[in-house]
């Protein structure tokens, strides 16, 4: 039974999948892989991302185990400027939402800190994020101190962000290493063509 779960499981994954092309999406290389990867969301047909949020958990001190990033939202509205709701991947439950930052145009890429493994220590793996808006200017949303960033990766002429999925560990228990949001991969759809 349980086996017919999980193929049942990989399936559904692999059919959502597939409704968006794999070369629509946009990755940085170098980032930690515990958990798994949640379901692309998407914003609606017509619309696209011009800001973004992070949960981010505080750093905990020493005796305590640090996630640091934990979701990722986007804010989509049409080429007119038409709110059209906000777009979230998978999630880790602690942090805090730590405001919105907003371009005056749409989103065409990102970068990400993160901490690559340390086998005896907390790992924190995804710590923070910039959004790269069109005409090249990012706003960054400030998370921990550890990590490097993986270098900024930008949509395809013509494209901008449009979704999102996320790579999330799960609770690992009270004697765990939690490392929440590991990666993202930003969706990019076409911009409509100009008159």
């Amino acid at each position: 039974m349980m086996l017919l779960l999980r193929l049942t499981f990989l399936a559904l994954l692999s059919s959502q999948a597939l409704a968006y092309s794999p070369d629509d999406f946009i990755h940085s290389l170098g980032a930690t892989m515990w958990g798994y990867w949640g379901l692309t969301d998407a914003c609606a047909n017509g619309s696209y991302a011009y800001g973004f949020e992070i949960s981010v958990e505080e750093e905990q001190g020493a005796l305590d185990d640090d996630t640091s990033l934990n979701a990722i939202k986007l804010f989509c509205h049409t080429p007119d400027g038409m709110h059209t709701g906000e777009v979230t991947s998978s999630t880790f439950n602690r942090g805090s939402w730590t405001g919105a930052h907003i371009c005056s145009s749409l989103i065409t890429g990102y970068d990400i800190k993160v901490q690559p493994e340390e086998r005896a220590l907390d790992n924190t793996a995804a710590n923070a994020l910039r959004m790269y808006c069109d005409g090249g200017d990012y706003l960054e949303a400030p998370g921990n101190k550890w990590g490097d960033w993986l270098g900024p990766s930008h949509c395809r002429t013509g494209m901008a962000v449009c979704g999102l999925m996320t790579r999330v560990d799960e609770d690992q228990g009270t004697f765990g290493d939690d490392t929440a949001l590991n990666d993202v991969r930003f969706l990019c759809c076409d911009l409509p063509a100009k008159e």
